[in-house]
């Protein structure tokens, strides 16, 4: 059984990059399980890998359902390393176009009793799962933006007309 190692990197966090190793066996419903689990991602949200080519352009799409190409459950990983050593993307956030660049690295030796996929280096916190969040820091901002009116007007935007 063969072993590869992949880089993942997020363009927008340069501090960000795990190295994970993964069985040519698995799937890429697998990575999709192991990625939603290292980033401590939430699972019920939509996410599709993309090969590429190495400039990092999308080449063909492999969604979690298959939509006519295959599936994530369909394509597995040994399948995806060629000659050409294709590339990945990871559309974390659909709504954002926000993505994990996925690098295969090499083919590295089995280590016995070892569950893979498995994180064998990283640094730097992962990206948060949806750029849209609402910060704390925005939330106290939007405080204090309250906190100058008087009570008096306070009392206004909370009343209601009776219909």
């Amino acid at each position: 059984m063969a072993i590869y190692k992949y880089k993942l990197t997020i363009e927008d966090n340069k501090n960000f990059v795990r190295e994970c190793e993964i069985e040519d066996d698995s799937t890429l419903y697998d990575l999709h399980r192991y990625i939603q689990k290292e980033l401590d991602f939430d699972d019920a949200q939509l996410a599709v890998f993309f090969i590429s080519n190495p400039q990092w352009e999308r080449v063909q799409s492999i969604p979690v359902f298959d939509l006519g190409n295959g599936s994530m459950d369909s394509i597995m990983i040994g399948d995806l390393v060629n000659d050409e050593k294709n590339n990945l993307l990871y559309v974390f956030d659909m709504y954002n176009n926000r993505q994990l660049q996925i690098e295969f690295m090499f083919e590295v030796e089995e280590t016995r009793r070892t569950a893979y996929p498995r994180t064998v280096a990283g640094k730097g916190n992962p990206p948060n799962q949806f750029s849209g969040n609402t910060y704390s820091a925005e939330i106290d901002s939007y405080d204090d933006d309250i906190s100058g009116f008087e009570n008096e007007e306070l009392d206004m935007l909370s009343e209601t007309d009776d219909v």
